[in-house]
């Protein structure tokens, strides 16, 4: 296949180089498990915390750690739990960080908490508090109100809320044993059967254009994965498949640019992946779409073994304290762009990494694989 003559890839190797990649960004004077978020960076934060936990997890080595340092890791990042059940990291809150309004619903400790709960999950702990922001979402009008008050217009940012509401109240139901958790859910599936297109299985306004299709099928992505979670049919899968296909660059990536980001890329491999294996349809040219996409994201690639999320560019993901250079791996990314392989490795079965046992995490969110 061309991907192997693009690629050759010794996965033992691989593993090695990521998880000196990660050991490195190990803040060795501290409680283990606390990191750093790139090289460029001085301070250890909860996210390269969390990143580091779902990456060793998902390369299947985190049975290594012995237990009490186990432990210790669960309880560094429980020690980020407020009353109200969000994690918080209050180092990464600064003026033009997305943890202050008006960026509190898409972004601030809604997503953060969504990565503190598939680490300790990963680490084989539980979160101690219920999440107690959750509670006005139990009522059925308010949750109903703050539904339809979502901006279709933007609707990838709206696929970020939805997913940090509806990935927070399945782990409240699943793990915590909220019931009234579990009708919320029912209605937040509900708004979303109603809202999704037909024509692309997409959600959103417009997609007559390419910048309202990359927002649209971006957006759909967090939707899937609660679907995935709980076990649900997604309707019109085989228009959700043409749209993911349509996105495809002549470089192998997904979007509407040059280089694509980790984001863009995982947005597409991720749904056209798990359809792939409850259809038949244009199932060939999936498997030769993600050909072409492995070869793409092993190329994001650095020197310092890491990944980038967009090649040749800088990147501020939200904090001064999450940023790394144009030619730096970061946590984020190694993980991000480590996970969609992992997913392309499901079903792209030719390929070095389809024989690797990487190991998913049964929580909702991102890392789950049914």
């Amino acid at each position: 296949m061309i991907l192997e003559k693009q690629i050759k890839m010794d996965v033992t190797v691989f593993k090695r180089e990521i998880l000196d990649f990660y050991e490195r960004l190990r803040c060795q004077e501290d409680e283990y498990g606390r990191y750093r978020y790139a090289a460029c960076q001085t301070q250890p934060i909860l996210y390269a915390s969390c990143y580091a936990a779902m990456a060793r997890h998902l390369l299947n080595e985190l049975q290594t750690i012995d237990a009490q340092l186990k432990k210790e890791w669960i309880k560094s990042i429980q020690s980020f739990q407020d009353d109200d059940g969000f994690f918080k990291d209050v180092i990464i809150a600064h003026p033009g960080s997305w943890y202050v309004a008006p960026h509190m619903e898409w972004c601030g400790w809604w997503h953060l908490s969504c990565h503190a709960i598939i680490a300790m999950t990963a680490l084989g702990g539980v979160v101690e508090r219920e999440f107690g922001i959750l509670k006005p979402f139990y009522d059925e009008a308010y949750l109903q109100a703050w539904l339809e008050r979502r901006d279709q217009e933007k609707i990838d940012f709206v696929g970020n809320e939805i997913l940090n509401l509806g990935q927070l109240l399945q782990y409240a139901r699943d793990f915590h044993h909220v019931r009234p958790a579990d009708r919320a859910m029912e209605i937040v599936f509900d708004w979303l059967n109603k809202k999704q297109d037909a024509n692309t299985g997409l959600w959103g306004l417009n997609f007559d254009t390419p910048a309202k299709m990359n927002q649209a099928y971006q957006g759909a992505y967090h939707f899937y994965l609660l679907y995935e979670y709980d076990r649900r049919p997604v309707a019109c899968v085989e228009r959700i498949i043409d749209s993911m296909l349509s996105m495809q660059t002549a470089q192998g990536g997904f979007g509407i640019h040059e280089n694509t980001s980790g984001c863009e890329d995982i947005d597409a491999i991720d749904p056209l992946c798990r359809f792939c294996l409850k259809t038949e349809y244009r199932r060939q040219d999936i498997l030769a779409a993600l050909s072409r996409t492995i070869a793409w994201v092993l190329s994001n690639r650095v020197v310092d073994n890491g990944f980038v999320f967009i090649k040749n560019k800088e990147m501020f993901y939200g904090s001064k304290l999450m940023y790394s250079g144009a030619h730096e791996g970061s946590s984020f990314a190694t993980w991000w762009r480590m996970l969609s392989l992992a997913i392309m490795s499901q079903v792209v079965k030719e390929h070095p990494f389809a024989a690797y046992p990487w190991q998913f995490v049964e929580c909702p969110g991102y890392q789950v694989w049914r």
